[in-house]
């Protein structure tokens, strides 16, 4: 378990480092955005928030995405969700029964509601025209 977070972690580094710019990519469609990582990022996010999740494991991938965005706004959010993340992941890998996980999981929170307003800054108002699950609001 160590070595896949520490895997997931160096792997997150650099690719915040690396160009985001598109090769080769075929332009958007009228439903799909052009910030591709942007989009997965904002898509999942929103899930996360909606289900209150909080977890190590399902923000790696938000993570991952927001950080590689084109839009500076979710990727700066995704930066700071990224701190918060390595910082519970660090406490996961510990595992000590002692610690009150209650602090990180509210900052964690924070920075994906964050995201959450980055993304609506960048796509607007919920729901977006790529993200294919059903609209929250639908639910009885």
């Amino acid at each position: 378990m160590i070595r896949r977070f520490g895997a997931v972690l160096c792997l997150l580094l650099m690719s915040a480092c690396t160009s985001t710019e598109p090769s080769g990519s075929a332009p958007a469609s009228p439903t799909a955005p052009a910030d591709q990582n942007a989009a997965v990022a904002c898509a999942n996010v929103a899930r996360l928030i909606q289900e209150q999740d909080v977890g190590v494991n399902t923000n790696s991938m938000v993570v991952a995405r927001a950080v590689r965005a084109a839009d500076p706004g979710v990727k700066e959010a995704g930066q700071r969700l990224a701190v918060v993340w390595k910082e519970a992941g660090d406490l996961w890998v510990k595992n000590d029964p002692g610690v009150d996980l209650g602090p990180v999981n509210a900052r964690m929170a924070e920075a994906q509601w964050g995201l959450l307003s980055a993304c609506t800054a960048l796509f607007g108002a919920q729901p977006w025209s790529f993200d294919k699950r059903p609209s929250p609001t639908s639910r009885n």
